[in-house]
């Protein structure tokens, strides 16, 4: 009788944060089923909340998952249907490496909605456009990446720190491993913020000031846009074309650009920390170059066999995220929050909010390491 009823008063778990567990993992139904020692219709049962699972296959799915079981009895207040992120390879990307990344945007953005309790974060610092990309221009392109840059109030030279930039005007960055080939960034919009994820496998501070580049081009050009696979290639390229012309823009990068040897280009890669192929597609595009020039330098790169890791990149440091990482510094250094209200608020691995957040692994743990004595010359 009394174990029966102590089985009525244990939560049940939510259907639909066993699915989000499993896909933030990376995990198919087949593969999570196998782990779970289950059946995959069985898992399926779970997640649509048919079936609960039993004492014994909710503690593999909070093995299998590594999240803590307030993970799954702790509601979360969602778009229903869900974020729409620029999935730059989305051909190419497999459906369960865009839900993994998909699920991590989603955590950045809960643990944003936690910290605003405590913390006013930048506002949000960006002009608006009509723009419409089955008849924009690339006139109209370039004047927007112009209209970003006397907004942030940024001049017309290098830019060297993008990523500050970015965070100081109230995109929220993101910097993990994704394990990914087919991404270097993705971007979406959460609850009125921009976020933006960029892979740390990525080291190249030219390729990634790009990549940072490409996604507020979305971000300024393609918010009201629906991803289709029929307008996908238009608004890459759209977005390529605000990249170039958001980091070197025409009347001052053109000037510049006074031959085609791979020596003037690693002069102009020093002073405008942009890789050699970016700036020549960027020459292509303003017709500084014609084919045949821009095609002399691609070769000249694919000879040397220095097109996917050139000269100078390590020049160039790519700089963490910071704002959600100071931001957590902030309330604990304060005693706003302990590590385990922080834990209780988000009902997340806390390895996952400091990946997130950008903090140091460990640091978030509030684990006491006993102490044991021992005596002198034993």
């Amino acid at each position: 009788m009394n174990d029966s009823r102590n089985r009525r008063n244990l939560s049940r778990p939510l259907p639909e944060r066993i699915r989000e567990a499993r896909e933030a993992r990376g995990l198919q139904l087949e593969s999570f089923a196998e782990l779970l020692d289950v059946t995959k219709q069985a898992v399926a049962r779970y997640e649509s909340g048919l079936a609960s699972p039993s004492g014994e296959t909710m503690g593999r799915i909070i093995a299998e998952t590594h999240q803590p079981p307030a993970f799954f009895i702790t509601p979360r207040k969602r778009a229903g249907s869900g974020i729409a992120p620029f999935w730059r390879g989305l051909k190419r990307m497999e459906q369960h490496h865009r839900k993994r990344i998909s699920r991590r945007l989603e955590w950045a953005s809960d643990i944003v909605g936690y910290l605003e309790q405590f913390i006013h974060l930048p506002d949000l610092s960006l002009p608006t456009f009509d723009f419409d990309p089955a008849t924009a221009s690339a006139d109209q392109i370039e004047n927007a990446a112009d209209a970003i840059r006397a907004h942030w109030s940024l001049g017309r030279g290098p830019l060297r720190d993008l990523s500050a930039v970015m965070e100081l005007h109230g995109f929220i960055l993101i910097r993990e491993s994704v394990s990914c080939p087919d991404m270097d960034a993705v971007s979406c919009w959460q609850a009125g913020r921009p976020y933006v994820l960029f892979s740390a496998d990525e080291s190249s501070g030219p390729r990634n000031a790009y990549n940072l580049a490409h996604e507020l081009g979305h971000m300024v050009l393609h918010s009201s846009v629906e991803v289709t696979s029929d307008n996908l290639n238009l608004i890459e390229k759209q977005a390529d074309r605000f990249a170039g012309a958001f980091l070197l823009p025409q009347e001052t990068f053109s000037k510049e650009v006074l031959g085609t040897s791979l020596n003037h280009f690693l002069f102009l890669k020093e002073k405008w920390g942009i890789s050699i192929a970016a700036m020549a597609y960027r020459c292509k595009d303003l017709a500084t170059l014609n084919d045949n020039q821009f095609s002399y330098i691609m070769r000249q790169l694919n000879v040397r066999k220095i097109r996917e890791r050139e000269p100078l990149d390590e020049n160039f440091q790519v700089r963490e995220p910071s704002i959600l990482g100071e931001s957590i510094k902030m309330l604990l250094d304060n005693g706003v929050q302990t590590k385990s209200q922080i834990e209780e608020a988000l009902a997340l691995n806390l390895a996952d909010v400091e990946s997130l957040s950008g903090l140091p692994k460990g640091s978030l743990d509030s684990r006491v390491v006993p102490f044991r004595p021992r005596l002198l010359g034993s």
